[in-house]
């Protein structure tokens, strides 16, 4: 999930440079299109197909559909986020829940979906993408820094319980860096 922009699209490129089928995602048709080409350029198999984190219907037709296309599922990458900038006591309830939705439950959602074709796998890997806010303060981002400490928790938890299933779970924290200047 999230795999059209920023770090995800980085990382579904790279997975299609390292011999792996994709199938990178997001809300914005156009940039699933343009993902999806530059992975078939590189020689593999990409799904197209739109999906928003924020719905569980989107996700499992997501899940429903890279299962027809490629028969199997062995990573997730959970790359789907939202962040703003705002002094903490002009947040409101409603820009709290949506990065909550986003950031948080979005994640669970894609998680939850894929579990039992992660578990079919034998191989079932999942990655969250947390930060490094989930250690550290910035200034004004109090709902994405508490967001992403919510996603380390998460991922903690779920390590511990699905591991006997043969699910891998981890979560990687990367620091800041500017879109659109990663090398792809």
């Amino acid at each position: 999930m999230g795999g059209t922009s920023g770090l995800g699209r980085a990382m579904a490129l790279g997975f299609a440079d390292a011999g792996a089928d994709v199938a990178a995602t997001g809300r914005r048709e156009h940039l699933v299109h343009e993902v999806a080409d530059e992975i078939e350029k590189r020689g593999r198999r990409a799904v197209r197909v739109v999906a928003d984190a924020g719905s569980r219907e989107s996700v499992d037709a997501f899940r429903d559909r890279v299962l027809a296309e490629l028969g199997r599922v062995d990573i997730l990458i959970n790359a789907a986020g939202q962040t703003f900038r705002k002094p903490t006591e002009e947040v409101t309830e409603g820009d709290w829940a949506r990065i909550m939705d986003v950031n948080v439950n979005g994640m669970l959602r894609a998680c939850q979906s894929f579990f039992e074709p992660l578990k079919a796998s034998g191989r079932g890997r999942i990655v969250n993408i947390a930060s490094l806010t989930s250690y550290v303060g910035f200034y004004e981002v109090t709902a994405y820094t508490t967001s992403k400490a919510a996603v380390l928790g998460m991922t903690r938890s779920l390590a511990v319980e699905w591991a006997r299933d043969g699910v891998n779970v981890n979560a990687i924290a990367p620091g800041v860096f500017q879109i659109g200047r990663a090398h792809v």
